[in-house]
């Protein structure tokens, strides 16, 4: 192989690794859920009022909050989100149900998708429970 050759060569070899290497880390944009970011597809409930504080970031549903914590780096790190909850944002393209019990119990409110705003009293620190409704 010529010189002019090997240079091309080595050339497209190193773009392609640099390309496998851009895809490998940044990937397809996906939706993880309870990873403390909320991200588009996703629902989260946030520690304290205005979507500020720790968010507990959910793709698919939880119908029993005890068992999940806060990630670290935030407001309210580290605390229970069960009844832990004082507002919240729908980023998903579906609707969401809360409920103030565990299976999805007590009282159930609905929170259309993208809608964000402060729980009301009866919600305010007593969220247990979360589902994605199937309508859109």
């Amino acid at each position: 192989m010529d010189k002019g050759m090997r240079r091309i060569t080595v050339g497209c070899a190193a773009v392609l690794s640099a390309c496998a290497t851009v895809l490998a880390v940044a990937g397809p944009s996906a939706a993880y859920g309870k990873d403390g970011n909320l991200e588009v597809n996703e629902f989260g409930l946030f520690w304290t009022t205005y979507q500020s504080g720790c968010v507990f970031d959910l793709y698919g549903e939880d119908l029993n909050f005890s068992d999940n914590y806060f990630k670290s780096g935030c407001s309210g790190a580290g605390q229970n989100v069960n009844d832990n909850t004082e507002s919240y944002w729908n980023r998903d393209v579906y609707a969401w149900k809360v409920g103030t019990d565990a299976g999805l119990d007590g009282n159930v409110g609905e929170i259309p998708s993208n809608y964000k705003g402060n729980a009301s009293s009866t919600f305010k620190n007593e969220i247990s429970s979360a589902t994605y409704t199937l309508h859109a």
